[in-house]
């Protein structure tokens, strides 16, 4: 019996998590966790501000840490989406009911020409 393609998986992770686009994210006014789970040395590079970085190889790991209440809303973003998009709907199996994934990722919020950040 063969695994899932990570097509396959993508495809269940978009059913099965929400979206925001950066004009939403940027006009709400929750308590909103932005989590950057691209490598480090990107985000290093640049980030939405105020985003926290958790690799998305780290999300298990480490979420409890930065957040240990699993009603808050989380935003994932990546470059483009598949990382974000995977990393929510891992946040949804551990049981982080309120988490969406940032439209167009980071290369669509700079192309809207949105605000960045570095931590140089």
């Amino acid at each position: 019996m063969r695994g899932k393609t990570l097509e396959q998986l993508l495809a269940e992770a978009k059913t099965n998590v929400g979206h925001i686009s950066a004009a939403e994210l940027t006009e709400t006014e929750q308590p909103v966790i932005i989590l950057d789970v691209r490598d480090e040395p990107d985000y290093d590079e640049s980030h939405l501000p105020g985003a926290v970085s958790l690799p998305r190889g780290y999300i298990e790991l480490d979420i409890d840490e930065v957040a240990p209440d699993q009603d808050v809303q989380i935003v994932t973003y990546c470059g483009g989406g598949t990382r974000a998009t995977l990393s929510a709907q891992t946040l949804k199996i551990m049981g982080y009911e309120n988490v969406s994934v940032l439209t167009g990722g980071f290369r669509g919020w700079k192309a809207q020409g949105l605000p960045t950040e570095n931590d140089d």
